[in-house]
């Protein structure tokens, strides 16, 4: 993504639709967890797409269990 994508409020209301249900997907309650996965299964992919997240990569994420990468650069 270049910097002009990623200071468009569009772009930021796409990211936050997807991040709370990253984190429901480290959640303890596996309720929360299936949700999630789900979620990014069917109405998450189109807002993966809008971020230009290819239904590759997204593919091999559900394939790896969507784990997530090492938290260095997460608050």
């Amino acid at each position: 993504m270049d910097d002009v994508i990623i200071h468009d409020p569009y772009i930021d209301l796409a990211l936050a639709m997807i991040y709370h249900p990253v984190l429901d997907l480290e959640s303890d309650n596996p309720a929360c967890v299936t949700e999630a996965r789900t979620w990014f299964q069917f109405v998450g992919l189109n807002w993966c797409e809008l971020l230009g997240v290819s239904e590759e990569e997204l593919e091999a994420w559900v394939a790896g269990g969507f784990t997530l990468p090492p938290s260095t650069h997460r608050n």
